[in-house]
């Protein structure tokens, strides 16, 4: 049986859109979605049980509306394309969620806000999440030092030498036990490469904790997404060969 509730909460000011995508899997096994596609087919009626009340927190400095990519190449900076509406910032959000997520930003983007909620909810929060180089910014806060985890691979070497107290695994996702002070079990981090592979790490970790059939179903297939979480944890290549796409 899934949780009842779900807070999950999303670091996505001046992010790539597409690293914080994965939320869109989560939404889809909340109550109100289900609820929404009930007139649909009353098939869907079946995961009822199944289904979470699932609030997102969107963290940002303030409440204005905040920018993520792509950029608008116009404006100074390139900054300031497509934004979001935050609901609570780094100041305000709780700290005791039950997944934080993290998208990347560019290394220019470190408000120490941003870093004293990191810390302050590192041990509150049960699973932690980072896409492509959103592992890097949590990184920069210390809370990595002897953790198992990845980045984007075209920024291995670029993580290992800034940061060479963290293990850095030649991996699409990785998974690593991490502090936790609540109950309920063990701490997680899951720590994913670029945006496709931050999608399969979520797809997967639905998949070890909901009723697959629901997850599935609801996120899945109905999104016409990796049906079954099939791509796993490692690259096809070995480290340093180039895959042509097309």
């Amino acid at each position: 049986m899934a949780p009842k509730s779900l807070r999950i909460g999303v670091l996505l000011e001046q992010v790539q859109l597409s690293d914080i995508m994965g939320i869109d899997l989560f939404g889809n096994l909340s109550t109100g979605y289900l609820n929404q596609v009930l007139p649909l087919d009353p098939k869907f009626a079946d995961f009822l049980p199944h289904a979470m009340d699932i609030e997102f927190f969107y963290i940002s400095s303030s409440l204005e509306p905040a920018s993520t990519t792509p950029p608008n190449a116009s404006l100074p900076n390139s900054i300031g394309g497509f934004k979001f509406l935050p609901n609570t910032t780094y100041d305000e959000c709780p700290r005791d969620l039950d997944i934080v997520l993290i998208g990347g930003p560019l290394p220019t983007h470190r408000p120490e806000a941003a870093d004293r909620f990191m810390k302050e909810a590192w041990g509150k929060t049960r699973v932690w999440m980072t896409t492509c180089i959103g592992s890097l910014w949590l990184a920069s806060t210390g809370l990595l030092e002897g953790k198992k985890v990845t980045t984007n691979k075209e920024f291995l070497g670029v993580a290992r030498a800034g940061f060479p107290g963290t293990e850095w695994k030649y991996q699409r996702w990785v998974v690593d036990e991490k502090e936790y002070e609540g109950g309920g079990g063990k701490g997680e981090l899951w720590t994913a490469g670029g945006a496709g592979a931050g999608m399969d790490m979520i797809a997967r970790y639905c998949l070890d904790n909901f009723d697959k059939e629901f997850v599935n179903i609801m996120a899945l297939e109905g999104l016409e997404f990796n049906p079954g979480g099939q791509a796993g944890p490692f690259y096809p290549m070995n480290e340093g060969e180039k895959r042509i796409i097309w």
